[in-house]
């Protein structure tokens, strides 16, 4: 099954402020999917880059990253910025790392995004700034939503290296 490519992705923002325990929900379970996956996975499996793509471990700290730059938009929204920073990224050399160091920083970044999200005023909810590669107003509602659906599109990249590698090893 050919999966839809994450920039070929449409979005609709305007969430209701009442959808955001969902959202945290589904970003907190991130990390308990995370651990599943790695768990009992060899460093070398989880190191390896299939087709130029990142490995498991890079997703994982890819979606760090992404938590990083959440939680500075999470800020600019609330200050009132009218456009959001762009996601710039500066990549590490995952792969090296051992997993549970990568796991780990995952966990930290999204810890302080999921306190953050929680102290949120009703108020603070309605926010919204415009999105700088999307063009859209984006609450933090809706900031959430999307940095969830991004989390399922790494975890099923993540779905497809174990597949092939796992499966490759027992041919």
């Amino acid at each position: 099954m050919e999966k839809l490519l994450w920039f070929k992705r449409q979005f609709t923002f305007g969430k209701p402020t009442g959808m955001l325990p969902f959202y945290i929900e589904r970003l907190e379970g991130t990390i308990a999917r995370i651990e599943r996956k790695v768990k009992g996975v060899s460093e070398e499996i989880l190191s390896t880059r299939l087709n130029n793509k990142w490995s498991i471990k890079e997703n994982i700290g890819h979606l760090a990253e992404v938590d990083e730059v959440a939680l500075k938009r999470i800020d600019e929204i609330i200050s009132g910025a009218s456009i959001l920073s762009p996601a710039v990224f500066e990549p590490k050399a995952y792969f090296e790392w051992p997993i549970h160091e990568v796991v780990n920083y995952f966990k930290e970044a999204r810890n302080k995004n999921l306190q953050r999200y929680g102290s949120l005023t009703s108020d603070e909810l309605e926010r919204s700034s415009l999105h700088p590669r999307l063009n859209l107003l984006m609450t933090p509602v809706d900031l959430a939503w999307f940095d969830a659906e991004h989390d399922d599109h790494h975890l099923v990249s993540m779905n497809e290296i174990l597949q092939f590698l796992q499966h490759r090893s027992y041919a």
